[in-house]
């Protein structure tokens, strides 16, 4: 699955990818086989032009915010200034 949803993926087949891995992050059952996935699922969140992948990117990342060891593990990674203003800057035009 990583492959599906590593940055040169087609954008549907990494949002039919994230689709999956968000429906799976409802509960915290499947997390722990999740934790793989982090860095590619922040690199996209914070560098996709997409909108639609990186929003599911953002559901993925809400769901598995349920476990504290994933807050640590999301908040590990470096995002630059720019691409975290670029992500809030979609969130905003699409509410």
């Amino acid at each position: 699955m990583a492959s599906f949803i590593s940055l040169h993926a087609n954008n549907a087949v990494q949002i039919a990818s994230l689709q999956a891995l968000t429906n799976l992050s409802v509960t915290s059952a499947y997390h722990s086989q999740l934790a793989p996935f982090m860095s590619s699922v922040v690199d996209i969140a914070a560098s996709s032009l997409n909108v639609k992948l990186t929003l599911q990117s953002l559901r993925l990342l809400a769901n598995l915010t349920i476990s504290s060891e994933f807050v640590d593990e999301i908040l590990k990674h470096k995002v630059s200034r720019c691409n975290l203003f670029m992500v809030l800057c979609i969130l905003v035009v699409v509410e």
